[in-house]
């Protein structure tokens, strides 16, 4: 069945009267694209002519690209001259002469750019460029609109019967958006209207951590492989564009984010180590051996100066972000600590236990603590304006003040809720079932919306 799925791809990509194929979930260059190239434009862009200098006959050529740079950059597919000139909103128009590429044709070259184009069936894919502009740090809201996806594609990139745990969930700090992790993706949808805006490939595997940045210009997501393989990637939200990713690890990236700065990530997992990437060029800064079981959480202070990682024996350590160093460490939990979550001078930490604590980060004291969920508190974050919202197993998400006290309880998820956030006056909640609800702060709890997590693929 797959020998003839690929076959039939590549039996339409070589008729221009067959426009009805669909888009394989994995395409590759030897497989796909290939035979979509022979067929359109290697009778210019070969060994012998290569006009323009660009030769498209093999794999290794068309990633080196033309006299004028790279055609192609892999996890970008909006800023490759390819797709550009194939799509006919950049000169010059490719084909010049003949029938212009069939959508189909067009749709595969994109897929295959926006995967990190892959060579084969075998092979991981190109690496990305990082190329990831410092930013201000600034602890106010930035002036101007905010930041809002634009034309990004819809299209899923992983149709799977069921949806996953939802154990990545982010809202932007400034603008009406949330990002969900799925399988080899990430998905952004409106907060207020529920509308799905924008669909960002994954290809390493299934992200665990997702994160906004602190001006909410890109979007940071972590995961990977069990027991395989584990990265970091960075999207500019308005664009799509895939700009950073960093880490080599051999398990799953389970905590990780973005420095204010945006010159610096940090991530952990099964591994126990805490590890600093520039995400200028994704060189390893250094790596930190302190906790003893896996690292669950990390967290930067607001004004970039500290971060803080957790793990799962309840262990806090709080670090100097420019040297590394140890600050302090927090013995606020006796089991797992889940999340962490900034203010300025103030850190909140979800445990196991059912608590969240709030601590002073100059004193190293605890300043408050309360039983959040019984049974078990599955996340906590802050909101720009010092609001408090967690989640846990008792089914339900909760918006706090910093006092502890209670300002809306939902009403109960179909199972444990693992994550939620705050975007505006709309919660956000997931649950392990792989439910996304949203409600509104000022109507009790109830849900008002489900955030559809099975957007089509191209295919259909």
């Amino acid at each position: 069945m797959v020998l003839r799925r690929l076959l039939l791809g590549s039996l339409v990509a070589a008729a221009p009267g067959l426009t009805h194929a669909a888009v394989p979930e994995k395409v590759t260059f030897e497989d796909h694209v290939l035979p979509i190239l022979q067929n359109a434009c290697n009778n210019c862009h070969n060994p012998d002519k290569k006009k323009a200098g660009l030769d498209l006959t093999n794999y290794s050529a068309t990633l080196q690209g033309s006299d004028g740079g790279k055609v192609v950059k892999p996890g970008d597919a909006a800023s490759s001259m390819l797709l550009k000139c194939v799509k006919g909103t950049e000169e010059p128009v490719m084909p010049p002469k003949g029938d212009r590429l069939s959508a189909n044709d067009i749709a595969v070259i994109e897929k295959w750019i926006a995967t990190r184009a892959l060579e084969s069936m075998n092979s991981k894919g190109a690496p990305v460029a990082n190329n990831v502009a410092a930013a201000a740090v600034s602890l106010t809201r930035p002036s101007g609109p905010p930041p809002m996806p634009g034309n990004l594609s819809k299209d899923g990139i992983l149709a799977t019967p069921n949806s996953n745990a939802v154990i990545a969930l982010a809202a932007s700090p400034w603008a009406p958006v949330t990002a969900v992790g799925g399988q080899k993706q990430v998905l952004l949808y409106h907060s207020d209207t529920l509308e799905l805006l924008g669909v960002l490939p994954f290809p390493e595997g299934l992200p665990t951590i997702v994160r906004f940045s602190r001006n909410g210009e890109l979007v940071m997501a972590g995961g990977g492989v069990g027991a395989k393989s584990g990265k970091v990637a960075l999207w500019r939200i308005s664009t799509g564009e895939r700009i950073a990713t960093v880490g080599n690890e051999v398990d799953q990236v389970l905590a990780a984010d973005l420095s204010p700065d945006q010159t610096t990530i940090a991530l952990g997992g099964p591994n126990r180590l805490v590890k600093f990437y520039s995400t200028k060029d994704g060189s390893l800064i250094r790596s930190n051996k302190k906790h003893t079981d896996w690292v669950t959480a990390m967290a930067y202070s607001p004004d970039g100066a500290y971060v803080a990682s957790a793990d799962r024996a309840g262990g806090i350590t709080i670090w100097e972000a420019a040297t590394g160093a140890e600050s302090i460490s927090l013995p606020g939990h006796k089991t797992a600590v889940n999340a962490l979550a900034f203010l300025p001078g103030l850190l909140a930490s979800a445990g196991q236990d059912g608590t969240v604590v709030l601590w002073d980060v100059a004193e190293g004291k605890e300043q408050k603590k309360w039983t959040a969920h019984a049974g078990g508190c599955e996340f906590v974050d802050f909101t720009p304006e010092g609001k408090i919202v967690s989640c846990g197993r008792d089914k339900v998400a909760k918006v706090w003040d910093q006092t502890g006290k209670a300002l809306l309880t939902t009403q109960p998820l179909t199972d444990i809720a693992l994550r939620a956030v705050l975007s505006g006056d709309t919660v956000v909640a997931g649950d392990w079932s792989g439910k996304v609800q949203a409600f509104l702060l000022a109507d009790g709890g109830k849900p008002f919306g489900d955030v559809a997590l099975k957007p089509a693929t191209a295919a259909k």
